[in-house]
Formats: structure tokens, C-alpha cells, sequence
């Protein structure tokens, strides 16, 4: 299942770039999406960074042939690795997200481009739930949460581009 989401900031591509790349930006983005414990790390890797975040979150408002595989609780792993800067101060990440113990992941992209005075993220991703019979379905009720998490994102990102102004 695609799922695609889209906000603008009032920051330019380099400093909403900044802001995702710290770790306090992303404890923040784990306290907004109410993760009930989180780890978050950000290393340097080829003139990018790779930011990795470790979750536990509630499976949420899913219905009960979701919560039969999940349970009640998601212990997720998110890996974005950030390439190097373009030359109109874009950014592009690869995301990779595992639900850990579930056959289900979100693969795809992140992206920060310029957008008039400030910029845009873009999170382009392929939610897939490998389980025979069901797994379509299971795709469809899940994606919702996923929205959340990105809508999570989305707010922190506005209130980091606040502090910036």
C-alpha cells in the first residue's frame, strides 16, 4: 500500500534538514506520536547522516484482525540514511522501517527540497504486510497509524521551525 505525505516548513532545505538530524527533534517526534519508551540515535556517514529510532508504541485504533498479529503494542525500528546535499540544498533519505516480530515493513523515501521561502518533506513509502490471505488487508487498516506517526512528524517539524523563526 503507497503511502505519501506532505507538509511545508518555514525553514530552508539546510535548516529543516538540521532540525530532523538532531536527536532531540527526534525525541520529540517519538514523545508526539505517544511512544511509550523510544531510543533515538543520528550518526555522520557520507556527507549525510544515518537517524535511527527505536519505538514502542501502542498498536492504536486498528481493528481486531490487526491487534491478532501486532498485539497491543509495536516495537518498531525507523532508519532514515540522509544523502549528501544537493545543489539546491535538497536532501533525499532512504527509510526503512521494521515492525520487529511482524511481517510487516515501510520502505521507501524522504525528502526535503526547497519550496519558495522555506521547504518541503515529502515521505514516499510502500507499506507492505507479508501475510498470505490477509495481508492486503491487514496494509489497509494499518496505514492510518502509519499516517499518524507521519502527521507526528509533521507537528514537531512545525513547532522546530517555529523555534528557528
Amino acid at each position: 500500500m503507497q503511502i505519501t505525505h506532505s507538509w511545508t516548513v518555514t525553514t530552508d532545505p539546510d535548516q529543516a534538514y538540521a532540525d530532523t538530524t538532531q536527536v532531540e527533534f527526534q525525541n520529540d517526534k517519538c514523545e508526539e506520536a505517544g511512544a511509550l519508551r523510544y531510543e533515538c540515535e543520528v550518526t555522520e556517514q557520507d556527507g549525510g547522516h544515518v537517524v535511527t529510532v527505536k519505538r514502542l508504541m501502542p498498536s492504536g485504533d486498528v481493528p481486531d484482525l490487526v491487534k491478532k498479529i501486532v498485539g497491543d503494542k509495536v516495537d518498531i525500528v525507523e532508519v532514515v540514511t540522509w544523502g549528501a546535499r544537493e545543489a539546491d540544498g535538497s536532501r533525499q533519505g532512504v527509510l526503512d522501517v521494521a515492525f520487529k516480530g511482524q511481517p510487516i515493513s515501510l520502505k521507501g523515501t524522504t525528502r526535503i527540497e526547497p519550496d519558495g521561502t522555506g521547504s518541503k518533506v515529502t515521505v514516499d513509502a510502500d507499506l507492505r504486510a507479508k501475510i498470505p490471505v490477509v495481508g492486503g488487508k491487514i496494509e489497509k487498516m494499518s496505514g492510518p497509524e502509519v499516517l499518524k506517526s507521519l502527521q507526528a512528524e509533521e507537528t514537531t517539524s512545525y513547532a522546530w521551525a517555529e523555534r528557528s523563526s
